[in-house]
């Protein structure tokens, strides 16, 4: 149970690298408040726009969840630093609003003004991401002033910043033995720094859009690649192309990214996402849906040229390393093609395994069932668990499996849970004993999700099984699942468990709630069994039957440490990535 903590999705160096205030990588910072940034009326603090905002920000992680030294207190000694490009219409709001209501458009003018307030967006950007004004505003500068975005020249910034943090090491008296940042290429490289007081990195990439230079007016008005001009569309080919061979060289990058999160919140105009942002759920009080619109490209599949750029130009070795790719945030009609894919590579004996970095179950057997679904409110309001498509079905646990791949589960309150779980979470802050009935439940929750993951997995060994004479082992059920926290990357974490300092004290949490399942004391937090449209308590013979005589300790190894490991041994060797 010491073993390193390993998180496959992270942002480390999101909020350092676009804020020069923060001194260095390891240190924490909260972002700066809605009271220092909006003054009120006449200086007393007054604001109808301040409490508007407020509601905004009140659940998001407004302050560094990864800086290093945080890592180094909860054990969390293998990160993959998700480099991610800020999306701009992230960072522009939807003027006029007309998607809301009349009294929800009417507070959004409020807080946001009909017409372009570069001020008021200014403050709200920094107060959601942590990023300083100067950053923030040359992102506001490249959506209304400059013809171009270039999200490729985002992505070398930060990782330029994350370089320069290589080697590093923490500043805090407190250590005897400063730990320090080693970034790493390869498995080979990771296996050194296993026995160190070190933290290693491995790069990543969330969302295609940070390998391309797009025309601004085709970014927030077009829903695909096909779309454009002729001009415009080579263009864009052009610069996914070219750099996706920089990234791949060498001499240019030491660090390439191991994969890349295909799809994100926004049109990249060579691939469909799926809907991340909720309405909201009383009507006079808008939802992120209301004020930043997904519509350009939702729930679309692959282009041609995106199926190009997977096929001859990611998973080419002929280019340099090839990078994987994550499926999270892909729309379903994405998955499948993706998944399409994948087969033809095994069909010719060359296995690349689906990863899916951080998510949650969403209990839907397949894709054409939660396709049938629309991502509402009403959706998830008798559910513990989220139905959305964004999250995975069975279908896709089953596909993960079969190519040796992993799945992160994530630890976030938006995400992840249904109408059910939320109104136990709305419960239990109001109760005496409110704390540790809290992290009871964010314990339910996470284990709701990996063992959901592993009884599907073993029911799907176990159909194999009958089919040929070899058997697979079924305690590799467990072999697929992860950690995926997606700390920092502006969520509304768990209570209690929101900064990685706290990550060991959570693995423990989760081997302590398996072991005490059964007793009284834990009745309203038991492992609960998701099915299509339904939920309840499992069973101790199915409990017992999951976990296919693993320990709760030996689980959670394997989920917060081993399984990544063994990934890594297979997939992140410089024989694999490079042939």
């Amino acid at each position: 149970m010491n073993k390193p903590i390993a998180d496959l999705h992270c942002h480390p160096s999101l909020k350092p690298a676009n804020n020069e205030k923060i001194e260095d990588i390891w240190t924490y910072k909260k972002n700066l408040t809605t009271k220092r940034l909006f003054k009120g009326l006449f200086g007393l603090g007054i604001s109808p726009r301040k409490w508007a905002v407020n509601i905004f920000v009140r659940d998001m992680a407004t302050y560094t969840q990864t800086n290093l030294d945080s890592c180094y207190e909860g054990n969390n000694r293998l990160l993959f630093f998700a480099i991610y490009p800020p999306e701009r219409p992230f960072l522009r709001p939807d003027r006029p609003f007309k998607g809301a209501t009349p009294k929800q458009r009417f507070l959004l003018n409020r807080i946001f003004g009909k017409k372009l307030k570069r001020n008021v967006d200014n403050k709200i950007i920094r107060l959601l991401t942590g990023f300083s004004t100067q950053r923030t505003k040359a992102y506001l500068d490249s959506i209304y002033k400059a013809q171009e975005v270039d999200y490729f020249e985002d992505y070398i910034k930060e990782y330029d910043y994350i370089l320069k943090s290589n080697g590093t090491f923490s500043t805090n008296d407190k250590y005897i033995f400063k730990p320090t940042l080693r970034l790493v290429k390869n498995y080979e490289e990771y296996q050194e720094l296993i026995e160190k007081n070190e933290i290693a990195g491995i790069l990543t990439a969330e969302g295609m859009h940070a390998f391309a230079a797009y025309n601004g007016n085709d970014l927030f008005t077009k829903k695909s690649i096909e779309q454009l001009s002729d001009d415009n569309r080579t263009s864009l080919e052009k610069s996914f192309i070219e750099n996706i061979n920089k990234l791949k060289n060498p001499d240019e990058f030491e660090f390439p990214p191991f994969f890349v999160t295909f799809s994100h919140h926004f049109n990249n105009l060579i691939a469909g996402h799926a809907n991340t942002f909720a309405d909201s759920k009383i009507r006079t009080i808008p939802g992120f849906s209301d004020v930043f619109n997904q519509q350009n490209g939702l729930d679309e599949g692959i282009t041609a040229f995106g199926k190009t750029l997977l096929r001859d130009h990611l998973f080419s070795r002929e280019n340099g390393p090839r990078i994987l790719v994550d499926t999270k945030h892909m729309s379903l009609k994405t998955r499948t093609d993706f998944v399409e894919i994948v087969k033809q590579f095994k069909k010719n004996g060359d296995n690349i395994p689906i990863i899916c970095s951080h998510t949650a179950i969403n209990g839907i057997p397949t894709r054409e069932k939660a396709a049938a679904r629309a991502d509402t409110n009403r959706l998830d309001e008798n559910s513990y668990v989220s139905r959305w498509d964004i999250n995975v079905t069975d279908e896709d646990l089953i596909e993960i499996y079969d190519t040796e791949g992993v799945v992160g589960i994530c630890m976030h309150d938006g995400r992840m849970p249904g109408g059910k779980f939320k109104k136990l979470l709305k419960g239990f802050k109001r109760g005496i004993e409110q704390t540790e009935s809290i992290k009871r439940l964010h314990a339910q929750m996470f284990l709701t999700n990996i063992f959901h993951v592993a009884r599907i997995n073993l029911n799907h060994i176990r159909e194999l099984n009958k089919k040929q004479a070899l058997a697979i082992p079924e305690n590799s059920a467990w072999d697929t699942i992860c950690l995926g926290s997606d700390s920092d990357g502006i969520v509304d974490p768990f209570d209690h468990y929101n900064t990685a300092d706290r990550l060991d004290d959570f693995k423990h949490r989760i081997a302590k709630a398996i072991k005490l399942n059964f007793l009284p004391t834990m009745e309203k937090f038991r492992i609960i069994c998701v099915d299509e449209d339904d939920c309840r308590f499992y069973t101790l013979e199915e409990i017992n039957d999951i976990m296919q005589g693993f320990t709760p300790e030996e689980i959670a190894d394997k989920v917060f440490s081993d399984n990544i490991v063994t990934f890594l041994s297979k997939f992140f060797t410089k024989k694999y990535l490079h042939g």
